[in-house]
């Protein structure tokens, strides 16, 4: 058996891995990166359902390190769609000649540390085994679905947004049942639902919403923002979703009505709630589609036009709170008490990034032949998020203590994370040193700072946690600054 030696292995090409590739090559490495999707795009790949949309601007949605790769890339409108962020993702890997480094369609299935030469042993499922000095997981965190089926035999298909690539599947004419609440179901619904003979939506938790201002971009409103680039290359790390910073206004179709005031969320939570009810053709709907209880817990999501569609006679809700699902049957759902919703699809949607760490997927083996996804499941532990006591060289950039995509902007996160580990491989090699690997003391360290700080995200820790990620990357620096004290070099 061929073992292929690198320097360092990516798992992933998504926002994270493209870069990480990127910046490991710029070295000089050894580098292959690997994603079981069939191109790059990561998540954006996997969620490419009708109507998936960035809520976040696309201006604060790019990379930063480089003036010349964000001018020479031109969003159409102000909230691209999800198949937009594709075709940027796509434009990188091809402007920084990244494909050549990549493996499509290939999944790592085995990470197992040679405790002796401090390298790792990577085995994916076409077979091949490779021997690398660094492993980056670029893995992202797994979709959270919102709701699971309970039982019984379906005689169409079951779809899931999380595992959509785009142009997948056609529902024209078809009776199509919904399942959840969240983001994915306010982005389909309003996209399908002039294609389909019949849409039944089965509500779960309801999200707080406004309405989304998506003006197309022409070449004045691109020169316009590409001339701030040194602008927002400093301030972006700053926000929480990458929207220009201006005061709260329900009306200007942005989430500054939350994200501008996380320090005063009564007023405009009321105010975004009164909004929703006044959108609704009958305000009985209000009781199932509009949030009751703290505002700003979760983020105000944009849509367009997704509460109207309740107005229309070929449209159904369905509250699953009070009449829950009791099993699948050939022909659809049946409820609890008795009633069939007749089907040809049904699809499950999930909520991005929102469960544990995809990496739990792989066999990942530390020193003494440790488990990752074991100790994960047992307690949520890392240094920074970038790094595990005991799996020496193995950097991670979506693991548990980062802080959150829901507070957060994806790429400015992730951009953070990948210019520590390269700066921290870089500064190790200059040492001449071999392993870089987190202690148990630096992992206590930031377990407590991070509840400190995080905790499980109330919303009088929401304004606080809002300026985060800046934080976040100031603390990243005094620790590489500093030498490194939560990590054992050898």
């Amino acid at each position: 058996m061929t073992v292929e030696e690198l320097d360092a292995v990516v798992i992933g090409a998504g926002v994270a891995g493209l870069y990480q590739l990127h910046l490991l090559r710029a070295q000089g490495l050894r580098v292959r990166a690997f994603d079981a999707a069939d191109d790059v795009g990561g998540s954006w790949w996997w969620h490419g359902y009708p109507g998936s949309h960035l809520d976040s601007e696309g201006p604060g949605y790019q990379y930063l390190f480089s003036e010349e790769l964000y001018r020479d890339w031109g969003w159409s409108e102000r909230y691209p769609a999800g198949y937009e962020v594709q075709r940027w993702l796509r434009f990188v890997a091809d402007r920084l000649d990244l494909r050549r480094a990549i493996r499509l369609g290939t999944r790592v299935v085995d990470l197992h540390l040679d405790e002796e030469s401090g390298r790792w042993t990577v085995r994916t499922d076409r077979g091949e085994t490779l021997d690398a000095r660094f492993v980056v997981a670029c893995t992202g965190l797994l979709p959270e679905r919102t709701i699971d089926l309970i039982g019984g035999a379906f005689a169409g298909p079951v779809l899931d947004t999380a595992h959509w690539p785009e142009g997948r599947h056609d529902l024209a004419g078809l009776r199509v049942g919904v399942l959840g609440s969240g983001a994915a179901t306010v982005q389909l619904v309003p996209t399908i639902v002039d294609r389909v003979s019949r849409l039944t939506v089965f509500a779960t938790r309801p999200v707080d919403l406004l309405p989304r201002a998506n003006p197309v971009f022409g070449w004045r409103e691109r020169d316009a923002y590409r001339s701030r680039f040194a602008e927002l290359r400093d301030t972006v790390v700053h926000t929480l979703t990458g929207d220009e910073e201006r005061p709260p206004v329900l009306g200007d179709g942005t989430r500054s009505a939350w994200t501008g005031a996380l320090g005063a969320l009564g007023d405009a939570g009321e105010a975004v709630r009164a909004a929703m009810r006044a959108r609704l053709p009958d305000p009985g709907l209000a009781d199932v589609l509009v949030p009751r209880g703290s505002f700003g817990v979760r983020p105000v999501r944009l849509d367009s036009g997704y509460l109207e569609v309740f107005g229309r006679d070929d449209v159904d809700l369905v509250d699953l709170v009070h009449t829950p699902i009791d099993r699948l049957v050939p022909e659809g759902i049946e409820l609890s008490d008795g009633t069939v919703h007749a089907l040809d699809v049904i699809v499950l949607t999930s909520t991005f990034d929102g469960g544990p760490d995809a990496l739990t997927r792989i066999d990942v083996r530390g020193r003494g032949g440790q488990v990752l996804g074991e100790e994960w499941g047992r307690e949520a532990r890392s240094t920074l998020g970038l790094a595990k006591h005991g799996y020496p060289n193995l950097f991670t950039t979506a693991a548990p203590l980062t802080p959150p995509s829901d507070r957060c902007l994806m790429t400015t996160c992730r951009q953070v994370q990948v210019e520590w580990i390269a700066q921290a491989i870089a500064d190790l090699h200059a040492a001449g040193l071999r392993t870089l690997e987190a202690t148990a003391a630096g992992e206590d360290a930031w377990i407590a700072h991070h509840h400190e700080v995080a905790g499980t995200m109330p919303v009088a820790s929401s304004s606080d946690y809002a300026g985060g990620v800046g934080r976040y990357r100031e603390r990243c620096l005094r620790e590489a600054d500093a030498g490194y004290p939560s990590f054992r070099r050898a």
